[in-house]
């Protein structure tokens, strides 16, 4: 991964790689992972590993109260690994990989979410994709593979699928801002440095939120209600969706974006600076 290229990481060689994916339900470690160490990123359940294996995992949902931001948790864990830490990260990747939001590009919109209760109606994205065109802003539905697979229907909306991550890499360094929920294209772009809109609902943005992006949240008594989403099974759901998601409507996260990251995106419209 070209992300990781600078700081000297290779790929997984296919020999290595296909010898991790024999460790689960393994009773001892493949031979091919002898005199190597894992580091191996957990939400909450750590996965059983055979014996002999030299594995550190890196918890994202550690204990405590408050808990601390799963980007937090997995650079103490590393630290506590013996691996040094580089405190000003963001800057170094921003200096290697960071875009600047382009007044003229399209602001982009991605519906998806690794659990489907965390993602904002479709039908909100459509009609916030119809105002910003209203608006004069051309507006991206981006759809990964996950999406395609669930047979996502936007409609009439103008529709990007990257194919890869540096795809996507580009086309995030091609926006003028950003729009989604609780989601993987969202933590690159705010690493990357272009402003947006984060929805969240069923989990929490102060654990999950990524950085640099504006929160929008409706802050019910029940939300956040889940730390992991293994348990996620909500007990308030609307006719599109979780409440504390479908009551964030399309108006309120037109006029947050119109300051996002305190830049000035030009919006014309009621309440619209």
């Amino acid at each position: 991964m070209r992300w990781l290229e600078p700081l000297g990481f290779a790929p997984c060689p296919p020999a290595l790689r296909r010898a991790l994916e024999r460790v689960h339900g393994a009773s001892a470690a493949p031979e091919e992972l002898a005199g190597c160490r894992l580091f191996w990123p957990v939400v909450q359940r750590v996965p059983e590993i055979p014996p002999g294996l030299d594995c550190a995992f890196l918890p994202s949902v550690p204990a405590g109260n408050p808990a601390p931001h799963a980007r937090q948790a997995q650079l103490a864990a590393l630290e506590a690994a013996g691996v040094p830490i580089v405190q000003d990260w963001l800057s170094a990747f921003r200096d290697r990989f960071g875009a600047v939001a382009k007044p003229d590009g399209p602001v982009l919109l991605f519906p998806g979410a690794g659990h489907p209760a965390k993602q904002w109606p479709l039908v909100h994205f459509l009609e916030l994709a119809r105002m910003l065109e209203q608006h004069g802003r051309e507006a991206l539905m981006v759809l990964g593979p996950a999406e395609l697979e669930r047979g996502m229907d936007t409609g009439s909306a103008k529709t990007a699928t990257p194919q890869t991550l540096e795809e996507l890499e580009a086309l995030i360094a091609s926006a003028r801002a950003v729009v989604g929920g609780d989601t993987g294209p969202m933590h690159l772009a705010g690493m990357m440095g272009v402003p947006g809109v984060s929805l969240f609902g069923p989990t929490a943005f102060s654990r999950w939120g990524p950085v640099g992006m504006d929160e929008i949240s409706l802050k019910l008594p029940c939300s956040p209600c889940t730390a992991a989403c293994a348990d996620l099974e909500c007990g308030r759901l609307g006719r599109l969706g979780p409440a504390c998601l479908e009551g964030i409507s399309p108006e309120v996260v037109l006029e947050l974006l119109g300051k996002a990251g305190n830049c000035k995106t030009g919006f014309q419209g009621p309440g619209i600076p």
